[in-house]
């Protein structure tokens, strides 16, 4: 009867442990994917005002804010920003295509492998996999919740089965 006990607040534990965890990683992905944007955003700013593209502000808030969203929202903010840029000199349209394209290679494949991967504790390699996944299972979504997603998984794994296993092999 004690040891029915003991079990149930050990599992109580685990699972109040689990999601405080959780809740800190799913944050700390929110962060890393504001502070990935914000450094696109920042470059995004510099290379256009040095090409001489105004409203150089305009396009790199554009191209800051739409990174926000994985891998549809730089599109979104290319798409956007051409559109302004064309009525201004379309010659500096294909430029500001090809500099939002390089930003998001730039960010999808170094940034947010390195900042948003070490946030959440994974890895660079497992990140753009979990992407890619989540992208075909899923579509928008996939892309939107696969890395918070993974996160919760490799904690759950931790507490409830990985430690389980160490338990067991105490015993």
């Amino acid at each position: 009867m004690e040891d029915n006990k003991d079990n149930r607040k050990d599992i109580w534990k685990k699972t109040e442990r689990f999601i405080i965890e959780s809740g800190k990683s799913i944050g700390k992905y929110f962060i890393g994917k504001l502070i990935t944007s914000t450094i696109i955003g920042l470059v995004a700013y510099v290379v256009f005002k040095i090409m001489g593209i105004n409203p150089a502000w305009l396009l790199a808030l554009i191209v800051g804010l739409t990174n926000v969203v994985p891998v549809f929202g730089p599109w979104v903010g290319l798409i956007l920003c051409a559109l302004i840029v064309i009525f201004i000199n379309p010659i500096f349209a294909l430029y500001t295509s090809l500099v939002a394209l390089l930003l998001q290679l730039l960010e999808q494949f170094v940034l947010l492998p390195l900042i948003v991967g070490k946030a959440v504790d994974l890895k660079p390699l497992l990140i753009i996999c979990v992407l890619i996944i989540g992208s075909m299972l899923f579509g928008f979504w996939g892309v939107v919740f696969a890395i918070p997603i993974a996160a919760v998984i490799k904690i759950g794994y931790g507490i409830f089965i990985k430690n389980e296993k160490k338990e067991d092999e105490k015993t």
